[in-house]
């Protein structure tokens, strides 16, 4: 909770509103700003109890009732509900995120490092040639893009198998799936000082090929068999450019960047789908 008190201050008369509309600004807070799996009523009442404000009624019957699961069904499904609690849906979450004053995003194709605020410029650095700054500009707009790919699919899955398996989805699939080499990388980090912890589970130290390896043993984490294997189908090409980046490549292909461009495309609608 050490958080809310400086995020329910990005929200306009946050005390003034309604305490059901605090109820779903609280779910924002859990969802989002925490990246929690899943959130319950009661994190909802420890909430307004640290705030110290009087709580909605009956929250439990307020999520259910404005959820998938309600018997009387209302035109805005604002939380979807699993097993473990419940998820916000995805465009109850981008109404709430127009509502609150958080840094605005800077453009994508406006993305830059700002010299002005340097004291030297990378044109600075010896050895470096016209080919090389170029090259830089390219490949940081590519993983500026890849970046938003690999935490948009992570958060997905660990939302899916959670609503699928439950809770311990993790240890179901490190004993189906085979992902070694992420189980070695996370064992070294947490051995060593010197190396950050990337996450809470292991799916922060997988590569695209390990996800395609999840999504092959769960296909069910989409609606429909065919979104699975549209999916699965690109991410052979998203490993390539993901490699191509972090080895220090002259160039990518212009068929990876084409089809890194159709995957986008495909990827966005079949989530917003799911």
């Amino acid at each position: 909770m050490t958080g809310l008190t400086e995020y329910i201050e990005k929200i306009k008369d946050f005390k003034s509103l309604k305490s059901s509309e605090q109820v779903d600004f609280f779910t924002y807070y859990f969802s989002i700003v925490l990246n929690e799996n899943y959130f319950s009523p009661s994190q909802i009442q420890k909430a307004f109890e640290h705030l110290r404000l009087s709580p909605y009624s009956n929250i439990p019957k307020y999520l259910i009732d404005n959820s998938n699961k309600a018997k009387k069904k209302k035109k805005t499904i604002k939380y979807l509900k699993g097993k473990e609690g419940y998820h916000l849906e995805s465009n109850f979450e981008d109404e709430l995120r127009k509502s609150i004053n958080i840094e605005e995003e800077a453009p994508f194709i406006d993305f830059d490092i700002n010299q002005d605020k340097l004291d030297w410029k990378p044109s600075d650095i010896p050895f470096i040639n016209t080919k090389i700054r170029k090259n830089a500009k390219f490949f940081t707009t590519l993983y500026f893009l890849l970046y938003h790919l690999e935490n948009s699919i992570r958060k997905f899955l660990i939302n899916r198998l959670t609503a699928i398996i439950g809770s311990n989805w993790e240890v179901e699939i490190c004993a189906k799936v085979e992902l070694g080499k992420a189980q070695s990388i996370k064992a070294e980090v947490n051995l060593s000082e010197m190396l950050p912890i990337r996450g809470d589970n292991i799916l922060f130290y997988c590569m695209w090929d390990d996800y395609a390896k999840i999504i092959v043993e769960y296909p069910q984490v989409f609606s429909k068999p065919k979104e699975a294997s549209e999916i699965l189908a690109h991410l052979n090409s998203l490993a390539k450019v993901r490699n191509a980046i972090a080895h220090n490549a002259s160039t990518i292909p212009k068929e990876y960047q084409d089809e890194l461009t159709i995957f986008i495309k495909k990827y966005i609608k079949i989530l917003e789908n799911n």
